[in-house]
């Protein structure tokens, strides 16, 4: 089947005359916890509603240890963090906990994923 994608032009950067073609891909769709949580349970001995327990507890618990400042790894999966920002400041102590954002939830693959990056194959959409 391979990942789909459609070509579309693109000027590159500012001031640029001529538009340059890009692969843009086309998502096949999107797995909530419930398709997850049966797939998994065909493949090993839990129960759907198990594995759905089970994940919706792991993102709790992640929850909260983000929130406490540490990263998350699974194994074979990646690392989970939170990226702050702050406007800058002439003093540090300027820079109170009130200026502080939490910016987003970065995740870096494992290098065991990243990896099989390399045996996806490639299909353009008609």
């Amino acid at each position: 089947m391979g990942f789909k994608y459609i070509v579309k032009t693109k000027r590159s950067g500012v001031g640029e005359k001529k538009a340059k073609y890009y692969a843009i891909p086309v998502r096949s769709g999107e797995i909530d916890t419930r398709r997850l949580a049966k797939e998994l349970s065909e493949r090993c001995t839990l129960t759907e509603t198990d594995v759905r327990a089970t994940l919706i507890g792991l993102v709790e618990i992640m929850e909260e240890y983000l929130h406490e400042g540490y990263s998350i790894r699974l194994e074979d999966l990646g690392r989970f963090t939170v990226s702050v920002t702050s406007e800058g400041h002439e003093t540090p102590e300027e820079c109170t906990p009130k200026r502080v954002k939490a910016k987003k939830i970065c995740f870096m693959a494992d290098k065991r994923l990243k990896e099989n990056l390399r045996r996806v194959e490639f299909a353009r959409k008609k």
